[in-house]
């Protein structure tokens, strides 16, 4: 194996062949595993360049399946190189062990920071700016999507090459605090965003030759906002039921309202 180092240079190519390459081939069976021989496969040819045998052993372990959150994977092919690095075809088991032991709880941290937490802020800002006219929410974004693959990434990568296994260890307990802080910050985050940017207004119903105002008369009174509740918890329950996705209970919400808005049921 050749003992050779690898630079900022070499690092940051790494990192964004899986910006690029991350979904390649992805299927249910093995998910980004395709995707992940790719980004380290020109990383391997380096390091096995003397040994045709233990290259082509290489390429089988880097092709089993792996399914990680985008951002954190960095962290474990930039151990997963490291430990070839030091200990050869003999660090390839390490090597997997470190995948199939990381990718899980890395998913799960990187999904709450990432997705339920910063995507959910600047999305927010983005979106909040952007109907009073000011567009600086979405430059933010921006900034923020150009960051992530240039800046973050490579960052990331360079920090498990370097680390390696002591990353795990050293920042286990802080890791857990910080996922459990940005879970609490998302949702806080997601109910402002249902109470400021989804409107429900119940219309005017008669009783008995009465006009009673449901809205103002009744929910008002209860709860400010209680009609957005109802509908983001009707959406929460109902997704993954019925065969409800996303994107078709997009459409049923929007039937849904059309036809209560004709019946007198919602107002604007």
């Amino acid at each position: 194996m050749s003992k050779q180092k690898l630079t900022n240079k070499d690092l940051f190519n790494l990192s964004f062949r899986w910006t690029l390459y991350r979904s390649l081939v992805w299927n249910y069976e093995k998910m980004q595993a395709a995707g992940y021989l790719a980004v380290v496969g020109p990383t391997l040819d380096k390091f096995y360049k003397d040994d045709e045998a233990a290259r082509l052993r290489a390429y089988d372990v880097e092709s089993q399946f792996f399914n990680c959150e985008t951002n954190l994977a960095n962290i474990i092919f930039g151990m997963d190189i490291a430990v070839q690095e030091e200990f050869g075809e003999e660090g390839l088991e390490m090597a997997q062990a470190i995948k199939t032991s990381l990718m899980g709880p890395f998913s799960g941290i990187g999904d709450t920071l990432f997705s339920s937490v910063i995507a959910v802020i600047f999305g927010s800002i983005a979106v909040t700016t952007g109907l009073e006219g000011n567009y600086v929410g979405t430059l933010i974004w921006l900034v923020w999507m150009f960051f992530m693959p240039f800046v973050l990434r490579p960052w990331l990568c360079k920090l498990g090459y370097e680390q390696g296994l002591r990353l795990t260890t050293a920042l286990s307990d802080q890791l857990a605090k910080l996922t459990k802080a940005g879970s609490i910050l998302g949702l806080t985050v997601i109910g402002s965003m249902i109470a400021s940017m989804v409107k429900v207004n119940f219309g005017t119903i008669k009783i008995l030759g009465i006009e009673f105002n449901l809205q103002t008369q009744l929910l008002d009174a209860i709860m400010p906002k209680i009609g957005s509740v109802i509908v983001a918890a009707l959406c929460y329950w109902f997704l993954g039921k019925f065969g409800m996705k996303s994107g078709r209970l997009i459409f049923v919400t929007m039937i849904f309202c059309i036809l209560c808005s004709f019946l007198g049921i919602l107002v604007v």
